[in-house]
């Protein structure tokens, strides 16, 4: 994969993705779709040195995530971390600061990163 360089080439390049943008993807063929592949992954490996975006890492974000992917609710969340809910609501709303203890049941119960924890306090 041919790697962008200046701005131009980049550019350059968001043109040519526009142009099969417009076209509709349905309407491509074979060829152009995996030109378009390509040229997306070139804009990428770009857009990620030159354009980086700061990652938020928020404790209210997580747990959604972590509920969802393992088909919790926060009633069993907040049993599993042990704390009740009105706790586990309080700190994800802010309203109660990050303990130290809860902190290690988001990374013993939950596997949370301690680094991404530290993050977040």
């Amino acid at each position: 994969m041919k790697l962008i360089k200046t701005k131009k080439e980049y550019y350059s390049v968001m043109a040519k993705i526009e142009t099969f943008l417009e076209k509709g993807f349905k309407n491509l063929t074979k060829i152009e779709n995996e030109e378009l592949r390509l040229l997306s992954l070139q804009i990428e490996a770009f857009e990620k040195v030159h354009f980086p975006m700061p990652v938020q890492h928020d404790l209210t974000t997580l747990l959604d995530a972590y509920m969802k992917e393992n088909h919790l609710t926060k009633k069993q969340v907040a049993t599993l971390l042990e704390v009740d809910d009105s706790t586990l609501n309080s700190i994800l709303s802010k309203k109660k600061p990050l303990t130290l203890n809860f902190a290690k049941m988001l990374h013993q119960k939950i596997h949370l990163d301690g680094n991404l924890i530290l993050e977040m306090v």
